[in-house]
């Protein structure tokens, strides 16, 4: 997250167009503004014991939060039989079970450093933007839910372990999931891919890869047996192909399809940001390891054939 966000008040300040209308729901959701726009603006100050209690508080809220509010709008959603049920709990479930532990375990892990608190407040930041200003907004018919394709929960754990599998084997370390509903929020200085796939019945599949440069440097001096400190047009050529091996095999398990690859190459942060906004993709993961993150994300546009 850039600590240089201005406006905090502003930007995460709560307004009535986020009401769905609900007394209770409305209230966890206008502490919850609260306690983000406090996270954030404690860490402008660059004050570490502050930003290490006040990052602890934050997690013990979220924790009753996670259980306590999320009961609240699945009850709610149940009640109004919102078709897009199943895949909110999906969303919330990750939340609790998995994003939170990780963030949490990450911030302890390495002493409350500078890094991890501020991926903390930037999942916080990404959490409130997309989900509560944007998702809920949606089981009241406000707005279209982001997340349209209603994956199996089955299918997406599969997913999951056979992408965890991959990266294994190519990283050789141990990575670890931290979001399975990445909603494209900063995770510090990465490399953007993208690689795009022809499908059975012309299907395109376009995948964005993410990867932390210091995951980068750590992979690339393994296989060249030394440090790597920058990445030379050799090492580009190396990042290129294991990216388009990885995605090449998730999107045949996705599929379950023929694939042929039709186009690659990076981009930068900016044009990352505006495509996940204009085109949000189907099913997006992101994983921690001790050497950085690695994010990836499908988008599936059917087309006619002629």
């Amino acid at each position: 997250m850039n600590k240089k966000i201005e406006n905090v008040d502003e930007i995460f300040a709560w307004k009535d167009q986020y009401s769905v209308g609900v007394e209770a729901i409305d209230a966890d959701h206008i502490r919850l503004f609260t306690i983000v726009r406090r996270l954030l603006k404690n860490l402008l100050l660059n004050d570490y014991e502050k930003n290490k209690r006040t990052c602890i508080e934050v997690v013990k809220y979220l924790k009753q939060y996670t259980v306590e509010h999320f009961a609240r709008e699945e009850a709610f959603q149940l009640k109004i039989c919102y078709g897009g049920y199943s895949n909110h709990k999906r969303i919330h479930d990750n939340m609790r079970e998995i994003t939170i532990p990780a963030l949490e375990k990450q911030m302890e892990e390495t002493d409350y450093s500078e890094e991890s608190v501020e991926h903390f407040a930037g999942a916080c930041a990404g959490w409130l933007t997309a989900h509560v200003m944007l998702e809920d907004q949606a089981m009241v018919g406000k707005v279209k839910s982001q997340w349209a394709a209603d994956l199996d929960t089955d299918a997406i754990t599969l997913l999951q372990a056979k992408a965890e599998e991959f990266m294994n084997n190519v990283f050789q370390i141990e990575i670890e999931a931290e979001n399975l509903n990445y909603d494209g929020y900063d995770i510090g200085e990465s490399l953007y891919y993208y690689t795009i796939f022809r499908g059975e019945e012309n299907n395109v599949h376009r995948v964005a890869t993410v990867i932390n440069r210091g995951l980068l440097c750590h992979t690339i001096g393994k296989l060249m047996g030394k440090e790597v400190r920058t990445l030379d047009e050799i090492a580009m050529s190396i990042i290129s192909e294991l990216t388009k091996s990885f995605t090449e095999n998730f999107i045949k398990e996705y599929t379950n399809e023929s694939i042929k690859l039709i186009g690659d190459g990076t981009v930068d942060r900016s044009r990352f940001e505006t495509d996940f906004k204009t085109s949000h993709p189907d099913i997006s993961m992101l994983w921690n390891s001790p050497y950085g993150r690695i994010a990836f994300s499908v988008k599936t546009k059917k087309t006619k054939l002629a």
